[in-house]
């Protein structure tokens, strides 16, 4: 159940890449939060900005405490990053549909391009070093900070990292590495797919995923307003006709329910 938190911060530190990584205290939030949830946090104390910002759990440092990493691109991060250690911000969550628990028989391969990868670091934690991971972006200065990097392979069984430039990792595209893992089948289990980051990404991972007959669940990157499903402006057109909203039926929808637009 979604509580509203006086949050304490008790750490915001900057971790590299324009990243921040950011602990938060409040009573019972650890308890309830699952790999795929978000919290709406009001990046100040005062009225301006009015709306608060959605960001990914990153990970359950304890049953009173969460973290989450950010990346500064606008005047909301940028205020948030000069929140410190002891203030107080108003916290809403955890909110939404996580992803569905991984089966002791799959093998999930989370594929993660540009910012998606918080929700993917905390489906990780659960996976007991079963994952196989796949971070993409268009050049290392856009991948996830090092030390992230670092706990994703120490969390998971193998970690792939590809860059559109060639700057790091594989050159090409995070799909050219699923498709990649996903021929030739070397793991032992049923591959499962959990994938964040831009909407093009999502749909070609779904489409990959379809065609090779697994399982994909998507975790969709829509503009929140409200974070409780009021103001409907996070909507996504889904295959049986209608809508549904990302804060709340979402953010993770089973990759085949969603009316894809392809390029």
């Amino acid at each position: 159940m979604n509580k509203l938190y006086r949050a304490e911060i008790l750490s915001n530190k900057a971790v590299g890449r324009g990243y921040r990584r950011m602990k938060l205290k409040a009573e019972g939030i650890g308890k309830t939060a699952a790999p795929g949830q978000f919290v709406m946090l009001r990046v100040t104390r005062n009225l301006d900005p009015l709306l608060a910002r959605p960001f990914g759990i990153f990970s359950t440092v304890s049953g009173n405490i969460i973290e989450i990493v950010y990346r500064i691109v606008g005047r909301g991060t940028i205020l948030l990053s000069d929140a410190g250690p002891g203030d107080e911000l108003f916290m809403l969550g955890p909110l939404g549909n996580g992803f569905p628990a991984v089966r002791k028989n799959a093998v999930p391969i989370l594929v993660s391009g540009g910012s998606g990868f918080p929700p993917l670091y905390f489906l990780a934690s659960k996976t007991r070093k079963r994952a196989v991971v796949l971070l993409g972006a268009k050049s290392e200065d856009c991948l996830p900070p090092k030390d992230v990097i670092g706990g994703f392979k120490k969390l998971s069984s193998q970690v792939r990292i590809a860059t559109e430039d060639g700057s790091a990792g594989e050159t090409g595209l995070i799909t050219d590495l699923l498709a990649d893992v996903l021929e030739r089948r070397s793991m032992k289990g049923e591959p499962v797919v959990y994938a964040c980051g831009p909407n093009a990404m999502l749909c070609a991972v779904s489409m990959i995923a379809q065609k090779a007959g697994i399982e994909c669940y998507v975790s969709m990157e829509e503009r929140m307003a409200c974070g409780v499903g009021a103001c409907m402006g996070c909507s996504i057109h889904m295959n049986m006709g209608g809508y549904s909203r990302a804060c709340k039926e979402g953010p993770v929808f089973d990759s085949r329910e969603i009316r894809w637009k392809q390029p």
